[in-house]
């Protein structure tokens, strides 16, 4: 499984340990459950703030919580044809936070606490939920599976397997700052359920930050699933691009109504006039396999530049002829923007002048 990971946040010391043992962690669950070595997923540590206005935004909950999930593998999601073959299964959020308090409340420290976070929130992405006692009875025993594998399981803390041993026991954060106070009481089952947005959600007025990634978007959320899955497609798919003379490379992706998702990636020609540009090369991908004007709902494009990314004018004319109605413009680094076709080409020339 790939694992991509990400520390978004300044507020906690992560030991490079703590990583490792994270990663094993998810790794345990992605051999027990037979996931394939394609299957990726994203891990990001965040600050409370965070994952605050996540929970407000997504889960109508005002106040921080320990670890979300967000799928991206589910029956509704949009499908992707042809381009690089990867699992996108979704993401985990974890608040680095949440998890120092929950180590020391519960007496088995940080490192144990992310693990199982991470551990806890990719069985919701395989489907596994606690709504219930008999889901929850079920959801524990596969939790304990992944664990007793590094040896950080209930059993393994029960017994004091490894309390001595740095890499699984190791005081990572304890010079972390800030410091909270520590409210003592029973172990609450407080890990994720796996986000279902909330019907007629507001924005936040919150502006979180998130240390070294700012989560905000210029006109997009950063968690909308449809979108979030476009980007992902599109940088996995820039780095096919060919690109020997301008080393600049370009992913776009379309959406098609019936759900599924068509990627590109600009390839250039000694014969500089050939070059196609990654915009178009999605479309004809779909076009190739049917896809007809006003079948395509949204285009994304992103490239490594400062800005947002913008479409030369050649793609805005054949963007014109597919009627693509919405164009989310950006870059590597997440920064988006999204304009109507009309505000890309005014008055532009389509297939219905001719008549």
């Amino acid at each position: 499984m790939i694992i991509n990971f990400s520390d978004d946040q300044d507020e906690v010391k992560v030991s490079k340990e703590a990583v490792a043992l994270l990663k094993q962690g998810l790794q345990a669950v992605a051999k027990l459950h037979k996931l394939s070595a394609k299957t990726e997923v994203s891990v990001s540590l965040v600050n409370d703030e965070v994952i605050h206005v996540l929970n407000k935004d997504y889960r109508g909950i005002d106040r921080p919580t320990d670890v979300l999930s967000f799928a991206l593998d589910e029956a509704e999601e949009p499908q992707e044809i042809g381009g690089p073959e990867t699992h996108l299964l979704g993401d985990i959020i974890i608040s680095a936070e949440t998890a120092v308090r929950q180590g020391r409340e519960y007496g088995h420290g940080f490192n144990r606490e992310l693990v199982y976070l991470g551990v806890h929130s990719l069985l919701h992405l395989l489907g596994y939920d606690h709504m219930n006692k008999e889901d929850k009875a079920v959801m524990r025993q596969e939790e304990e599976k992944a664990l007793q594998m590094i040896h950080l399981s209930q059993a393994d803390l029960d017994r004091g397997t490894g309390k001595d041993d740095p890499d699984h026991f190791a005081v990572a954060v304890v010079d972390a700052e800030p410091e909270k106070s520590v409210k003592k009481g029973k172990q609450k089952d407080t890990a994720s359920e796996k986000i279902k947005p909330v019907k007629n959600r507001k924005k936040s007025d919150n502006n979180a930050k998130e240390g070294k990634k700012s989560m905000g978007r210029k006109d997009v959320k950063a968690t909308d699933k449809t979108i979030k899955k476009l980007f992902k497609k599109v940088l996995k798919t820039r780095e096919n691009a060919y690109v020997p003379f301008s080393n600049f490379k370009v992913g776009a992706a379309v959406l098609t109504k019936s759900g599924d998702i068509y990627t590109g990636c600009n390839v250039e020609n000694s014969s500089f006039g050939l070059t196609v540009c990654a915009e178009r090369v999605a479309m004809f991908n779909a076009a190739a396999a049917g896809v007809r004007p006003r079948e395509i709902t949204m285009l994304l494009v992103a490239a490594d530049t400062e800005d947002v990314t913008s479409p030369c004018g050649a793609c805005r004319q054949v963007m014109a002829e597919f009627e693509i109605p919405v164009i989310v413009m950006a870059n590597i680094r997440g920064d988006m923007k999204t304009v109507s076709l009309e505000e890309l080409l005014p008055f532009s020339f389509k297939a219905a002048d001719f008549a």
